[in-house]
């Protein structure tokens, strides 16, 4: 019982400390959001996130998804305490990040025509793509040293270089808006890269190395495990990207850049914003998964444990979310992104889904089922851009929201049958019990938010959101007793 209590302590509180870091990161994106919809209206929203989306998937092409599989290469490093080792995994890490970093800015450089002629279907954004060259170095680098810091378990570091970075690429941003325009945008993504590195940089430099020699010959040898197992990553990731995309270079082609930009607003809040917890919980829990890996019966365990934990803290968010919606568009955009709603509550609805298959679905990467792991990638991505562009065909907006729903129904069933069927690690009682209560009434309160009486309605959102609450709160003490882990912390202090 001692054990499981302090399991789920474990998970909590790697969950809480960088759950307010991404809080942090979120009130930034907020900020910086308005300024753009103040500024530059929904086609300013929309550029950003076509730009970035690019960006994004250039680097994790580029990158060979060492910022992930690197983490444990340098676990292992740090487990057995040896400085010397610890020294030249890190050399390797730096070697190879600058390597992948000069590949990445290269590429883009190079491609920029061909990126503005796919992105926006003519050759106007090319100087835009080659000034965005310089932010695949920078994130290459920034992506190694958070992999040190995560893999030496430098949980305080992660989030000192996360939250200073964030602030500093916020503050010398928005007046580039103001004076840029909608170059500014550019100068936006390009400030945010180099004040991630400065900080990463200042923080992974007070991990404990020595200096050693290392031949270049070795720096490969002992890398290309890195990158073999970073691949498989990369692969899926790239994956989810380019559907990313490709949703957004379709909708901006058919529907135009403004409803880009909505869509853009939508998924910044129903996935990207809601995503802190799901960053939050990478942090430690794939770790966790990784040591254990030989084991079905403790892997079943974990898998059960962060689904548990993740669906507490997120049900009383999405009840509060469905009901206040109208509200928070009104204050992170402006009126004109309000079509934007509908979309976010479906969404909403599909995060809880996408909560219990994420759990699951580390399983094969812990088991190190590569090959695995890429088919059903490509089988899930595939399904998710199908449906998703019928979704927008049909239903605009509104559409890729059901679709994001659908989706992470499929995915859910599929991930649990995968596993159920290859490890024998399935859903609890105890999970599927809280699951099915949580999503009853995540989806009373779906239909509810839409009553046309004020008082009605937000009589019902304050009684479901304490309900929600008190749900949450019973539940979570019941795992790690909340008031004792409260007090452990106070007396610490």
């Amino acid at each position: 019982m001692a054990n499981q209590e302090s399991s789920y302590r474990q998970i909590f509180k790697t969950t809480s400390i960088f759950g307010g870091v991404q809080v942090f990161s979120i009130l930034i994106s907020i900020i910086k959001s308005k300024v753009i919809a103040i500024l530059l209206g929904p086609a300013g929203i929309g550029l950003y996130g076509v730009l970035n989306s690019t960006i994004e998937v250039l680097k994790s092409i580029t990158g060979f998804g060492l910022g992930v599989s690197a983490v444990k290469e340098v676990s292992e490093a740090a487990a057995t305490e040896e400085t010397t080792r610890i020294s030249h995994i890190l050399k390797t890490l730096r070697r190879w990040v600058y390597a992948t970093g000069i590949f990445g800015f290269l590429l883009t450089l190079l491609l920029a025509p061909q990126l503005s002629q796919w992105t926006f279907g003519d050759e106007s954004y090319t100087w835009a793509f080659r000034w965005l060259s310089v932010v695949l170095f920078f994130s290459a680098l920034s992506s190694g040293q958070t992999a040190a810091l995560q893999g030496m378990r430098q949980v305080a570091y992660m989030a000192k270089a996360t939250m200073c970075g964030a602030f500093l690429g916020l503050c010398v941003s928005i007046p580039m808006y103001y004076w840029l325009g909608y170059q500014g945008v550019v100068a936006s993504i390009i400030i945010s890269s180099i004040s991630t590195l400065i900080f990463s940089s200042l923080f992974a430099r007070r991990i404990k190395q020595v200096t050693v020699q290392q031949s270049y010959k070795e720096t490969f040898k002992q890398g290309i495990g890195m990158a073999k197992l970073g691949l498989a990553m990369m692969f899926n990731s790239v994956l989810t990207l380019l559907v990313t995309y490709a949703i957004k270079a379709y909708i901006s082609r058919v529907g135009g850049i403004d409803d880009a930009g909505i869509y853009q607003s939508a998924f910044a809040i129903a996935e990207g914003y809601f995503g802190l917890m799901f960053a939050a919980m990478i942090v430690d829990y794939y770790p966790r998964l990784a040591a254990i890996n030989q084991d079905n019966r403790l892997l079943g365990n974990e898998v059960n444990k962060q689904a548990e934990v993740g669906l507490l803290i997120a049900f009383p968010c999405i009840i509060i979310a469905l009901f206040f919606m109208p509200i928070g568009i009104r204050l992170l955009y402006t009126k004109e992104f309000m079509s934007s709603v509908k979309c976010i509550n479906w969404a909403m609805l599909g995060n809880l889904f996408k909560i219990g298959s994420w759990a699951m679905g580390y399983v094969l990467i812990a088991k190190g089922k590569s090959k695995l792991f890429a088919t059903t990638g490509v089988v899930f991505n595939s399904i998710y851009l199908l449906i998703s562009i019928y979704g927008y065909r049909l239903y605009g907006i509104e559409g890729i929201g059901m679709a994001f729903f659908i989706y992470y129904i499929i995915h859910f069933a599929g991930v649990f049958l995968i596993c159920s069927y290859l490890f024998k690690i399935h859903y609890k009682m105890e999970f599927l019990y809280l699951f099915v209560i949580i999503l009853s009434i995540s989806i009373i309160a779906f239909f509810l938010q839409g009553l046309a009486n004020p008082w009605i309605k937000y009589s019902t959102a304050f009684v479901l959101s304490i309900l929600s609450l008190y749900i949450s709160y019973r539940q979570l003490d019941k795992r790690l007793d909340i008031k004792e882990f409260i007090n452990n912390k106070l007396r610490r202090k």
